[in-house]
């Protein structure tokens, strides 16, 4: 009798966040209303106030729903190139899951907090790559910077039907092995109008 319950309680907070997700998707939620959404379900207001106190408690769950589904990928660190392959198909799998959410909450950027807050989650949870003895707040930074540009490219990646994780994973380790000109022509042929390499050598030559 519990599970009879507890599925058709599931159910029941499935079809609410559903009709909920519908409408955010397309208004602000403050315009978004517990009787639209009752309305949509056809269920009573007493039905949703059993599940949920109000629209923003309907959200809070997806949210913590996303944060939660990052906990799944364990690498700590990178030792090899497949560490790197095994962690980004882990995490390629979880934005495929949850593709729509993410496309509205994070790289639409619909609801600013939550994008901040999980790109914070993807960066803690992305494998230690890059160390510095030093310790010094300009190293920290530029290690900061370097993972949010990595994390910004398995999230744009992962979004749109453009690249495959095959390519998103050559892109990445080509920039971290190669650099930007030799992995974009090399792997993607991309050329660049201006190659700061060659003007590197042509500057360290000796007459």
């Amino acid at each position: 009798m519990g599970q009879i319950y507890e599925n058709a309680r599931r159910k029941r907070q499935e079809e609410i966040i559903a009709a909920f997700w519908e409408q955010y998707k397309k208004m602000p939620i403050e315009k978004i209303t517990v009787k639209s959404i009752t309305d949509a379900c056809q269920i009573h207001r007493a039905t949703f106030y059993i599940h949920y106190q109000d629209v923003y408690e309907v959200l809070e769950q997806i949210e913590n729903s996303l944060i939660t589904a990052l906990d799944k990928v364990s690498i700590k660190c990178f030792e090899s190139s497949q560490d790197l392959d095994s962690f980004a198909n882990a995490l390629y799998a979880i934005f495929q899951d949850n593709r729509e959410y993410l496309h509205y909450l994070v790289i639409e950027n619909k609801h600013p907090e939550f994008s901040e807050k999980y790109k914070k989650k993807l960066k803690l949870i992305f494998p230690n790559i890059f160390q510095s003895e030093r310790n010094k707040a300009k190293d920290k930074w530029i290690i900061d910077m370097t993972i949010t540009g990595l994390v910004d490219i398995f999230l744009q990646g992962a979004d749109n039907n453009l690249i495959s994780i095959e390519e998103i994973i050559l892109l990445v380790e080509g920039f971290m092995t190669r650099g930007i000109f030799d992995t974009l022509l090399n792997n993607f042929n991309i050329e660049s109008s201006i190659d700061l390499r060659k003007e590197q050598y042509k500057g360290t030559k000796k007459d």
